[in-house]
């Protein structure tokens, strides 16, 4: 049979799983990492979850953190009926269709009405009042011309974040404040550990803190003034927590389920093309990192996982740019299936390496 699923723990949690296998009673966290239309590739996977109730057999109540696409599928999963919602956000955002005339403002449009399509007033009553999940969304504030609505400014602001994240990363609270919107009644733990602050998730806000989450500068117009959280321009929580910069379990031997489209984990967007930044020291220690092999990467349309610049690439043929993606969603069954049997069969003792 081939493999089509990798595996690969921290050390904090990497010879047990080698001893006993995967005990999800020991799941506390799963992260979403942010990536676009990368995303499709974890539909087969997270809907496995959903269906066999993985999440849930937790020993207490479960994190959903992620940003961006991650975040959407995590406030997805989170609904009173996680199935329905997941497919309505599929279906809503593969079926997007842009022209050569979109702007930033027509854009955050139809990430709205993605939103509007996946979290109605019921899916928002059961996110903030869940009774098996707290869920925790990533955005970021912006400071300064980082702000601006003028795109000429704020592609300038652009560049120098990324000339100065290049030397440290701290020079992101520069730029752009973290802020993470968190359902539950207490803040999530991981909270006091990062620079940047929370707000607590509400009917008023729910809506707009999904969209900042996905709202990428100069591509996407930010979300201005969210209910219940300091005045200011909202914008995609991945430019500084891109694929996994926290340590989500602090102090706990809990693990961190992070099912990822790639090996490589990105901490910030800015640092994608830095291949020498790592997640912080730690913070990878009690995370089970599972994603598709090349194996199943080779089955894709293109051998190649969805991008976002396939709005662009097949900007006059959106029907095959949708097909394409369809069958990414359809092929990535067999992730969800894979990972469910090594877990019962116990395989994936054998098959985890280090992180």
């Amino acid at each position: 049979m081939k493999r089509y699923v990798e595996y690969k723990a921290g050390r904090e949690i990497l010879e047990s799983i080698r001893a006993d296998g995967l005990d999800p009673r020991r799941i506390g966290v799963f992260a979403g990492p942010a990536g676009g239309p990368k995303w499709f590739v974890s539909v087969g996977f997270d809907k496995a979850l959903m269906q066999s109730g993985f999440l849930k057999r937790a020993n207490r109540r479960a994190l959903l953190v992620g940003s961006s696409a991650g975040g959407w599928r995590c406030l997805a999963m989170a609904c009173p009926d996680p199935l329905d919602a997941y497919e309505k956000l599929r279906i809503s955002y593969s079926r997007n269709v842009f022209s050569r005339n979109d702007t930033p403002i027509t854009v955050a449009g139809a990430l709205r009405s993605n939103v509007d399509a996946f979290i109605s007033e019921k899916g928002a009553q059961g996110i903030l009042h869940n009774g098996s999940f707290d869920v925790a969304i990533h955005a970021v504030r912006a400071r300064g011309p980082a702000g601006s609505a003028t795109q000429a400014i704020e592609g300038a602001t652009i560049v120098v974040a990324g000339l100065m994240n290049a030397v440290t990363s701290r020079a992101m609270d520069l730029f752009y404040e973290r802020v993470v919107f968190y359902s539950g009644k207490e803040p999530p733990r991981f909270l006091g550990r990062f620079r940047g602050r929370g707000v607590r998730l509400t009917e008023r806000n729910i809506r707009s803190a999904a969209l900042a989450t996905g709202s990428l500068p100069y591509v996407v117009a930010g979300v201005r003034d969210i209910p219940d959280a300091p005045a200011g321009v909202y914008r995609d929580g991945g430019l500084i927590d891109y694929q996994y910069n926290q340590n989500y379990c602090p102090g706990s031997g809990r693990i961190t389920l992070f099912f990822h489209y790639q090996e490589r984990i990105v901490p910030g967007w800015f640092d994608k093309k830095l291949t020498w930044r790592q997640p912080p020291n730690g913070s990878l220690d009690r995370v089970l990192q599972v994603y598709p092999s090349r194996a199943f990467v080779d089955l894709l349309p293109d051998r190649r996982l969805p991008d976002r610049d396939d709005f662009i690439s097949f900007v006059d043929d959106p029907a095959e740019r949708i097909r394409r993606w369809d069958k990414v969603a359809e092929l990535s069954t067999a992730l969800g299936e894979q990972f469910l049997e090594d877990v019962e069969s116990g395989r994936i003792r054998e098959l985890v390496r280090p992180l």
